[in-house]
């Protein structure tokens, strides 16, 4: 089959390129799928991509919006190379990567083949291509057959045995014996996997190398070899994951186990296995306990190595799952909340007791990796297992207490709707809203809504980062020991107590009063999603009721100063100081525009003020003259006392109201008509 690959062309996962292999590709919005688009647009489970012989076929699985090529709604489609889809409002493109590469005439080498694909071209075509590989490879291959007898096992070497049989084995028709890539997605990840004749048993195993077939060293480090299609298990049967597996050039390998549910309401994949570690002295068998937790029946077999430089080769063959061994999965009930934790070895999810949200937690991961594992994190591939991390889950009054060894940091991963409204406090315990992505010191993260309500606390203030993308938020935090806290009564009660007595207050004509009993709860009792939402409605309305007020005060300012009326500046005055005595100072959502109201208001009185005390002292002025005139000295030295003490003359420049005595005020018409005032404050807000 040729070789294809899906490129994002729209939305945060814009320019991401898939690979498209022989295991079918599900698209939607939910975490569960293979591919995660974030757009409200696209379904939970929008549709797929399904091999069929040497050919894909696109289904719409249901959708509400649909899928589209060329403008035209499809429910099923065979995909050619260059086809551009919307799912949603999301355009991806499928596109081949096919190139064509010339033989070298001077190798011997001998390319398998696989009598089942052949099979599957049929007729003379078929025929016709096994023969000439076969005659192509010439005498090259006898001498490479006869070589094989006399060779001894050994790394790099072809085993002279047969492969290896387990019995039990769930991986059968072939694929545990790693002779055929049937049954197997070699390019899961990374650089992926290629088949070779250096095999443990039997003929063929899988490599993994920086050039792969290609002849030109990769740019990614590490290469993940997955089933094609996951296995059906039982769930609370204890399995056996095993692989023979050898390195060379610093590579390091492991096996992983991934469980998932059939259901697509169930959106967990739980990933653990062993520890990434170099393997250079021969083959060496690595085993991992897989407890399959309640509500999962699937079973995914991950091979993952990393490749540090181009001398770096992985290889594994011989894989096998059966029944057996003492490993008990994780299954923790937080009694308050219902939320369930559910995991094995060192992967751990919690599940809501929404059936329509399932996921308050889809996993845990490490935060921070060593240099070697760099590359598998950057693409979101790493687990706790593979840095031979444990997780230690245990139950506690207000939910789950986790401890992590072998990291410094965990990285917890939600849906993405989670990070709505996400609240952080710190030593004080006060609660306040933040970027989702951005990094932030807290001690307490509180995210999720409703049945997901959760909150992330460390037992001191630690750094944060947290990044939104792919339909998931991935929350890092720098910290080993984290408690999960999942039941909130006691703070539920305490909010309703607070949200009734806000209510009461607004009842008796005392909102200021209510705003304080609002802002508590918002800071301190975040923690239940609808009464939340009340208080944030009832704050809402109360500085609505606030905004209507300084609007009208605005409008009396400007009637004011078009008529000039002492009394209307007055009222503003007055209406500000009664708006700050009834919401209180630190309840204004705009002190600016108030405290600019009030000087405008103040300024004009000023002024009205000034122009009366002009006229007064002019008038006692003349007479003051008239008494002097009349050598009435006694009388005009009383009348100039009070002039001096009452009506004291303006500083020098000004004409007594504050406006420049240089030059005339610039709001007051010269031919003694009246005009509108412009001061600040005279617009809405």
């Amino acid at each position: 089959m040729a070789n294809y690959v899906l490129e994002i062309l729209d939305g945060d996962r814009a320019g991401e390129v898939l690979p498209v292999t022989e295991r079918t590709l599900r698209i939607g919005r939910k975490a569960g799928n293979d591919v995660v688009l974030a757009d409200e647009k696209t379904s939970g489970v929008h549709c797929e991509i399904a091999p069929e012989g040497d050919r894909f076929v696109l289904r719409d699985l249901g959708s509400t919006n649909g899928t589209f090529l060329d403008g035209k709604r499809v429910t099923e489609l065979v995909l050619t190379p260059g086809d551009i889809v919307t799912v949603g409002r999301l355009r991806v493109k499928f596109c081949s990567t096919d190139t064509a590469a010339a033989a070298d005439a001077g190798e011997f080498a001998v390319r398998r083949l696989d009598a089942s694909r052949v099979q599957k071209r049929g007729g003379a075509l078929g025929l016709v291509a096994a023969l000439v590989v076969v005659l192509g490879a010439g005498g090259g291959f006898w001498w490479w057959q006869g070589q094989q007898e006399q060779q001894q096992d050994g790394p790099g070497r072809q085993s002279k045995r047969e492969p290896l049989t387990v019995t039990g084995n769930k991986l059968d028709g072939g694929r545990g014996t790693c002779e055929t890539e049937e049954g197997w997605e070699l390019r899961a990840a990374g650089c992926g996997f290629h088949g070779t004749s250096a095999a443990n048993t039997g003929r063929g195993a899988f490599e993994a190398s920086r050039d792969g077939d290609a002849g030109a060293v990769a740019a990614e480090d590490f290469a993940i070899l997955r089933l094609a299609q996951p296995v059906t298990v039982h769930a609370g049967r204890p399995l056996l994951l095993s692989a023979h597996c050898q390195t060379s050039g610093g590579a390091r390998i492991g096996v992983r186990a991934s469980v998932s549910a059939q259901s697509e309401q169930v959106p967990f994949h739980l990933v653990s296995g062993t520890a990434l570690e170099a393997r250079e002295d021969g083959w060496q068998r690595l085993e991992v306990a897989v407890a399959v937790p309640p509500g999962f029946d699937r079973l995914d077999v991950e091979v993952v190595a990393l490749l540090p430089g181009a001398d770096a080769v992985a290889r594994v063959d011989d894989l096998a799952v059966v029944e057996g061994g003492a490993a008990a999965p994780i299954e923790l009930r937080h009694a308050e909340s219902g939320q369930t934790a559910v995991g094995f070895g060192a992967a751990l999810a919690v599940r809501s007791t929404d059936s329509e949200n399932l996921a308050t937690l889809l996993a845990v991961t490490p935060g921070q990796v060593p240099a070697p594992f760099a590359g598998l994190h950057a693409a979101g591939h790493a687990v706790l297992s593979d840095l031979g991390a444990t997780l230690a889950c245990s139950g506690t009054e207000k939910g789950l207490a986790l401890a992590a060894t072998g990291v410094s940091s965990l990285c917890f991963v939600v849906p993405a709707d989670a990070a709505g409204g996400i609240l952080v406090a710190g030593a004080d315990e006060r609660f306040a809203s933040t970027s989702a992505s951005s990094t932030f010191d807290a001690q307490q993260v509180l995210l999720g809504n409703f049945a997901t309500r959760m909150i992330i606390a460390t037992a001191a203030p630690a750094s944060a980062t947290g990044v939104l993308g792919g339909g998931l938020y991935r929350l890092t935090v720098a910290a080993a020991d984290v408690e999960l806290r999942l039941g909130f009564r006691k703070e539920r009660q305490d909010a309703s107590a607070v949200l009734r007595e806000a209510e009461q207050k607004v009842a008796e004509g005392q909102p200021g009063q209510a705003l304080d009993e609002l802002t508590k709860l918002m800071s301190q009792k975040p923690m239940d999603s609808e009464l939340l939402g009340k208080a944030q409605a009832l704050r809402t309305e109360l500085l609505t009721g606030q905004a209507d007020r300084l609007r009208k005060l605005q409008q009396d300012l400007e009637e004011a100063d078009f008529f000039s009326t002492r009394g209307g500046f007055e009222r503003v005055v007055a209406g500000v100081d009664e708006l700050v005595e009834l919401y209180g100072a630190d309840n204004l959502e705009d002190p600016k525009v108030a405290a600019e109201l009030e000087q405008a208001a103040r300024a004009r009185l000023d002024g009205l003020d000034g122009a009366a005390a002009r006229t007064q002292r002019t008038r006692l002025q003349t007479l003051a003259d008239a008494f002097a005139e009349a050598q009435e000295s006694g009388l005009q030295k009383l009348v100039a006392d009070y002039i001096d003490k009452q009506l004291p003359a303006p500083a020098p420049g000004t004409d007594g109201d504050g406006q420049d005595g240089n030059r005339p005020d610039e709001n007051r018409p010269q031919d003694g008509t009246q005009q509108q005032n412009t001061q600040p404050g005279g617009q809405g807000r």
